[in-house]
């Protein structure tokens, strides 16, 4: 977003803005404003700005600096990570080390004042921010208190200048995301992979891994950013023939990553029938596939192995391969991404296909047939679209 801030300097007010963002920085600015006020017209403010791509250090693309009015009565800045007084202070937030961001606070006299948060944008809840004292050795939370009082003594030093007080950016344990429960079972159509956690907002990363090696190498099957709903699912619709071994990585807003434990589901046998139920070809294929069903297996009670279905689309640019009487069975049939993701869908109640795949993304695609009475599965296999 664009900052536009004004700052009193020399008892007048004068503007200073920043309306556009230097290219290094990300869309998302996030803003901490600070008045240091004496009275009703002698005041002054400062930016603290927190973007993932900002520098900690002074970058003069991003930061402005500050310049003190010419006897005006009080002064604020904030510094650099390398001891630059700013008015604007674009800074990262921190990940698991704590920012501390020192201000300066400056009084021709000994006055009181009053430090005033004016404005504070949604931070990620995981952040706090805390205002610290060191002369007085008190804190505020600036999340919930706005101002804060305190003199400014001439006669001590240590009751002014960039010693006194300072902005604390720091990332609250207890609201890091947490994995409550991790786990996976079989299901009609593949694999059911479901969690469950808190605390995960919309700055967490969630992967799905699969092993089929016995956990020496783990493949991705989907990756997202979590939608702070706390559950979540995903079908793996082709797991291998093994004993498949399934995981959920974790990356947080540190990068930090971790895993859950890892969960065995054993595909034999039964796979192979469902597979064995549906023919493919040609396979690889860059353009057309045929399809054909084993009406002898396809768990619809029908054991006339001589049926053949031709499909009638609903969506897909389809043909039959050959016209026989019908089983009076009506077979639904999908085309999936390897990912879960349904590409085509159509009906049929006879038994060879012919489609035009030439449309899809080269990668391997998986056809499911159900029984439309009841939708239990029919038959399942792949091909890959060259």
């Amino acid at each position: 977003m664009g900052i536009v801030s004004a700052f009193k300097n020399a008892g007048t007010n004068t503007s200073a803005s920043v309306s556009d963002k230097p290219a290094a920085l990300d869309s998302v600015t996030q803003l901490l404003r600070l008045r240091l006020f004496l009275d009703q017209y002698d005041y002054d403010d400062i930016v603290i700005a927190f973007n993932s791509g900002a520098s900690a250090t002074y970058n003069p693309n991003e930061d402005s600096q500050y310049w003190p009015g010419i006897n005006a009565p009080e002064g604020l800045s904030s510094f650099s990570a390398d001891g630059v007084a700013l008015s604007i202070n674009y800074l990262p937030l921190p990940k698991q080390i704590p920012e501390v961001i020192k201000l300066d606070v400056e009084s021709q006299q000994s006055w009181p004042f009053i430090l005033k948060r004016t404005e504070l944008d949604s931070l990620p809840k995981i952040y706090e921010v805390w205002l610290m004292d060191n002369y007085k050795k008190d804190s505020v939370d600036l999340r919930k208190d706005t101002s804060y009082a305190f003199n400014i003594n001439k006669n001590d030093t240590a009751s002014f200048g960039s010693n006194r007080f300072s902005v604390i950016v720091r990332q609250n344990p207890a609201l890091a995301v947490h994995l409550l429960d991790f786990n996976a079972v079989k299901a009609a159509t593949g694999a059911q992979i479901t969690w469950t956690t808190e605390n995960e907002e919309n700055y967490t990363n969630f992967t799905v891994e699969r092993s089929s090696d016995g956990g020496v190498t783990f493949d991705t099957l989907t990756a997202f950013t979590s939608a702070a709903k706390g559950d979540y699912n995903f079908s793996d619709i082709a797991p291998p023939v093994a004993s498949d071994l399934y995981r959920l990585k974790i990356t947080d807003l540190n990068g930090t990553i971790s895993y859950s434990n890892a969960i065995t589901l054993i595909y034999g046998n039964t796979i192979n029938t469902i597979t064995g139920n549906i023919s493919i070809y040609p396979n690889p294929t860059n353009s057309i596939i045929n399809l054909s069903i084993n009406q002898t297996g396809d768990q619809t009670g029908n054991n006339t192995s001589a049926n053949l279905f031709a499909l009638q689309s609903t969506g897909l640019t389809s043909s039959p391969a050959a016209s026989t009487p019908s089983s009076g069975v009506l077979y639904n049939i999908k085309i999936v991404s390897i990912t879960g993701k349904i590409i085509k869908t159509t009906s049929s109640s006879q038994s060879t296909w012919q489609d035009n795949v030439s449309s899809l993304i080269p990668g391997t695609y998986i056809v499911l047939v159900e029984n439309g009475k009841d939708n239990s599965l029919v038959g399942k296999s792949t091909f890959v679209k060259l």
